[in-house]
């Protein structure tokens, strides 16, 4: 049975108007009631009708990017160079950072569509399940998913860095200095860039005949802090751990902090990778070995793709950008 604007108000106890006013944004609703009938939205993944076919016409020149995480150089030159792609084609950018609320992400391009303000949009999911995106999908809205994505849907373009063979590669150099136990901080646990990085990780040492051991991974949820605090957790409980795998930039600098705070020292006492090769890597000292990515490649990849989505609703390739180890320092001599 298909869900109707009458539905929503019904059991949101509301009017049908005052469904109208939150969905298209037209008058301002009490927070109670907004979030009463947002609720009552996403439980049914409800799409008007009237909205999703105008979204086909109407052509607003605005594009939305949504990234789940704004605090690193990586998301910010992804972020700039979707912007710079954006003006190009003479289009305006509406950007959001869901902060890794999935709820807020859900919420955001449910009114973002409904409300026919975008004609696509980008995004870089809080998670790799994202089946809410479906009912969209079925009604050809543009989307291109960034950085992350959900593997189940296939019809989706995508772009992203080959995060597999970045979680070999930077394992395969560690272990080329003779490390057995490496441990690793990363990001959060049900994205793909992590469970891909980490396959990549898992290869390796499968194929050095080395054991793969999930208690040398600490979650440092992307910021310096919790990267600190990770690497103080891990390096406490597993002394053993002669070298450190970090999957983001801030979360590097955690660990440099971490290890002073042990009076640690890189590469004698640790040897140590970082991720995204951010601009401080050079002027620490020593310098730091970092996995490359190409944000500025991936960023304006996207929007062509979403170009090309909103031209031709049956596009959906997947593109995936090659990776490259930057050795400093940091693991020794090289």
């Amino acid at each position: 049975m298909k869900v109707t604007m009458k539905d929503i108000a019904k059991e949101a106890n509301v009017s049908v108007a005052t469904v109208s006013r939150v969905i298209n944004g037209t008058k301002p609703t009490s927070e109670e009631t907004y979030k009463k009938i947002m609720d009552v939205i996403k439980k049914y993944n409800y799409v008007p009708n009237s909205s999703a076919q105008n979204l086909r016409q109407k052509n607003t020149k605005t594009a939305a990017l949504i990234v789940s995480s704004f605090p690193d150089s990586y998301i910010t030159n992804i972020t700039k160079a979707v912007g710079q792609r954006a003006r190009e084609y003479g289009y305006r950018l509406l950007f959001i950072d869901t902060n890794e609320q999935a709820d807020y992400e859900q919420e955001s391009i449910q009114l973002l569509t409904s409300s026919q303000m975008v004609d696509g949009l980008i995004l870089s999911p809080t998670s790799n399940n994202i089946d809410y995106l479906q009912p969209l999908i079925d009604k050809q809205f543009p989307i291109v998913l960034v950085n992350r994505y959900d593997p189940k849907l296939e019809t989706i373009p995508r772009v992203t860095a080959d995060d597999y063979q970045a979680g070999f590669d930077a394992t395969n150099h560690l272990l080329s200095h003779g490390h057995k136990h490496i441990g690793v901080v990363y990001n959060f646990p049900n994205v793909t860039t992590t469970i891909d990085r980490l396959n990549g990780y898992k290869e390796a040492l499968q194929l050095a005949g080395i054991p793969y051991r999930e208690d040398y991974f600490a979650q440092g949820f992307g910021t310096v802090e919790g990267g600190m605090r990770a690497t103080e957790r891990l390096l406490k409980s597993k002394p053993e751990v002669t070298a450190l795998f970090i999957q983001s930039d801030l979360m590097t600098i955690g660990a440099i902090s971490a290890l002073k705070n042990l009076s640690l020292k890189w590469p004698d006492d640790i040897s140590l990778i970082g991720f995204g090769d951010f601009e401080a890597s050079e002027i620490i000292e020593p310098p730091i070995t970092n996995v490359n990515l190409p944000p500025d490649t991936i960023g304006k990849t996207a929007f062509d793709a979403l170009l090309n989505k909103m031209s031709n609703p049956q596009y959906n390739r997947h593109i995936q950008l090659p990776t490259s180890l930057i050795v400093r320092k940091s693991c020794g001599s090289h």
